[in-house]
């Protein structure tokens, strides 16, 4: 399958590499790691299956762009994020609402981040997938940055319904280039697809220890 590698990344850690695939079948898939190996060994474990990763293309720097990223997004690619963003979406919300206050406000002291990320508890991290898909990814492009609303819960509803009307509508060919940074819509399409997929299997390990410490 082909790979597509990028170093030098602020995602899950300070100065990281990822490894992206671009097939509609597995959209938004990512793996992460301290070196290309790494993060292929990562993206083979999500995928499930024994792969055999082919690199087509590599970057270097943050918040840069594939020449793949620059074609123009195409129907499948629009349909498969906003099919993974419902999805998604449905999942945070309902474990949100299954939190009371104190596990909203969880915090894993054993719980590593990167030196930029302050999102550490339940709350913290459900915010963080509301601001980055409204107030960084879509921004980020040259659209219109989404004001968060006071209560978590209508701001999780208002930031999919705003990511998902935008999803819909967005041209399929902008580019942005912007502060040393590279936008696309088929960038934001795929980060949107990975997000808050990803952020999930931290939030659901989170509420479940939460669970387990009251």
């Amino acid at each position: 399958m082909r790979a597509y590698v990028e170093t030098g990344v602020q995602m899950a850690m300070d100065d990281g590499t990822a490894a992206w695939v671009f097939d509609a079948s597995r959209w938004g898939c990512c793996g992460q790691g301290v070196d290309e190996a790494a993060a292929l060994r990562d993206l083979g474990a999500e995928l499930g299956s024994d792969l055999e990763f082919v690199v087509v293309e590599r970057v270097v720097g943050d918040e840069q762009a594939f020449e793949r990223d620059l074609a123009p997004a195409r129907e499948a690619e629009r349909a498969a994020t906003l099919e993974i963003l419902e999805e998604s979406r449905r999942e945070t919300v309902a474990l949100i609402a299954s939190c009371s206050p104190e596990m909203l406000d969880f915090d894993d002291p054993d719980r590593v981040l990167p030196s930029f990320a302050g999102w550490r508890t339940v709350r913290q991290l459900a915010w963080h997938i509301a601001d980055t898909e409204s107030r960084y990814y879509l921004p980020s492009l040259g659209l219109p940055y989404r004001e968060p609303l006071p209560d978590l819960a209508d701001e999780l509803k208002q930031s999919a319904e705003y990511v998902r009307r935008a999803v819909a509508t967005i041209p399929a060919d902008l580019v942005r280039r912007a502060n040393g940074e590279v936008w696309t819509t088929v960038k934001v399409l795929r980060r949107l697809a990975w997000h808050e997929r990803s952020e999930l299997r931290t939030l659901r390990r989170l509420v479940a220890l939460a669970l387990r410490s009251m």
